[in-house]
């Protein structure tokens, strides 16, 4: 039945026009109809194996799912990058789709392409602070060749001279394009201005430096079996996710070590030891740029609870969607030390001045405010509405960000942790951030005179991408 607002709207005005006809009053028709029950959420019951070799299995069991999502998670994160050659995880990660053997063939990245096409999804590639993924999906009779396919790529890839010079012209060129787009430039740059120098950023110095047994040594030193992490998603049981492991990856060993210098002075140890971020504010300035990027970025303690994180972000979301209704985009990264609570938003350039005085003035004060009851009670719906959201939408995806990110306990166990938090321990947390004695602000873009900005911000400077990025 069509039961549209304007067929409803008509039903009434003719019962109206028309009192000789019967009631129309049928049950639910005088009532509105009652809330249909929220989908439940699959248990999220995680089995767990490991190889001789050292490669762990995870299997999260969908009964009757259509398709299978598969993800391969190694330790090759772009913290693990060595001083002076950033970009090499990103590049070393791109590489691994642009040609491999299997048996005496080589597949080159067309071939790739489309052996992933035919199992219903692209290859996915993603890179995270500690991690590298490769993602696939299939239906659950085709799962031996997705495994297949993801083991060729990491056991085998061949690494050619001529796939880096084209991975590394690529990425060369998003340089180039992230520092002309404000939204691009913005993080980017935030990072580094609350990390310091100790966090690595590539650049077209590090990029050109990079050679190919560089890039073959980093494979070997991180894609390992006893670093990697195979994660299975959909209508399978953790005896057949082993035997198709035991298919492809039974043959794959530890390889030789990487050479020292590969080791030596990489990016994670820098950021873990990296101080507190001084509160600061800096000026971008984008010629021409449509629009301009605001960020706000305050310390939280590395100690502090995933659970407690995300309640604190749902909860100043809400308050500033009450009191400055600008899309916010709120954010809580933690790749190593100091945790970094980042809120952004897009302004045009005339509206900087005015939102950035209103948030000196009121930031502060929405963070301080007490917790309700009632605050707690919603900030944990959205936390946990969102945990179920991704479960039944990509819980390959929320499952491979949980381990990369070392959070795994906290995810299966989502609901008890943000049970688990009170309304003081929020409080707390809340009101010891985005004081202005602690927080960062970095406007990338067009946002008018420096004068006009410094009058709604005192202290901010303008920067030069030189100063902020190394380059």
């Amino acid at each position: 039945m069509n039961l549209k607002r304007r067929h409803l709207m008509l039903g009434a005005g003719l019962a109206t026009a028309l009192p000789g006809l019967p009631a129309m009053a049928q049950d639910g028709f005088e009532q509105p109809p009652e809330a249909s029950p929220a989908p439940a959420v699959p248990a999220l019951t995680l089995q767990q194996a490991r190889l001789p070799n050292g490669l762990r299995l995870l299997v999260l069991p969908r009964p009757g799912a259509p398709r299978t999502a598969l993800r391969l998670i190694g330790s090759a994160g772009w913290l693990r990058d060595p001083a002076g050659r950033e970009g090499l995880a990103e590049v070393a990660l791109s590489m691994l789709a642009q040609g491999a053997t299997r048996g005496k063939e080589t597949m080159d990245s067309a071939d790739i392409a489309y052996a992933s096409d035919l199992l219903g999804r692209p290859l996915q590639l993603d890179l995270s602070p500690l991690s590298a993924e490769l993602a696939l999906e299939a239906t659950p009779d085709a799962c031996d060749d997705a495994v297949s396919l993801l083991s060729d790529l990491v056991t085998a890839p061949t690494l050619t001279f001529e796939a880096l010079e084209h991975v590394r012209g690529r990425a060369q060129d998003a340089l180039l394009l992230r520092r002309a787009d404000a939204e691009q430039l913005a993080p980017w740059a935030g990072r580094r201005l609350f990390w310091g120098a100790a966090y690595p950023l590539q650049t077209s110095a590090s990029l050109k430096r990079l050679k190919r047994d560089e890039v073959q040594a980093f494979h070997r030193l991180f894609w390992r079996p006893d670093r990697t992490q195979l994660l299975f998603c959909g209508d399978l049981t953790l005896e057949t996710a082993r035997e198709l492991a035991e298919d492809f990856y039974e043959g794959w060993r530890t390889p030789k070590p990487a050479p020292a210098a590969l080791t030596a002075r990489t990016a994670d140890a820098a950021v873990a030891a990296a101080a507190v971020p001084a509160s600061t504010a800096r000026l971008l300035q984008l010629p021409r740029a449509l629009a301009c990027r605001l960020v706000l970025q305050t310390p939280v303690p590395r100690s502090t609870p995933v659970a407690l994180r995300a309640l604190a972000r749902h909860l100043l979301q809400q308050r500033l969607g009450e009191h400055l209704p600008w899309p916010w985009r709120s954010d809580i990264e933690a790749p190593g030390g100091q945790v970094c609570w980042r809120l952004s938003l897009s302004l045009p350039p005339e509206a900087v001045p005015e939102v950035l005085a209103q948030l000196r003035e009121q930031l502060p004060r929405l963070a301080a405010e007490p917790v309700t009851p009632e605050e707690l009670a919603m900030a944990q719906a959205l936390a946990l509405g969102e945990w179920q959201t991704q479960l039944q939408t990509a819980p390959d995806e929320l499952l491979a960000q949980a381990i990369a990110q070392g959070d795994l306990d906290d995810t299966l166990q989502w609901p008890q942790r943000l049970r688990a938090v009170s309304a003081p321990v929020l409080q707390l947390l809340m009101s010891s951030s985005w004081r202005e004695s602690r927080t960062q602000v970095l406007l990338v873009g067009e946002a008018g005179t420096p004068q006009t900005l410094q009058r709604a911000w005192p202290g901010l400077s303008v920067a030069t991408i030189r100063s902020v990025i190394g380059e």
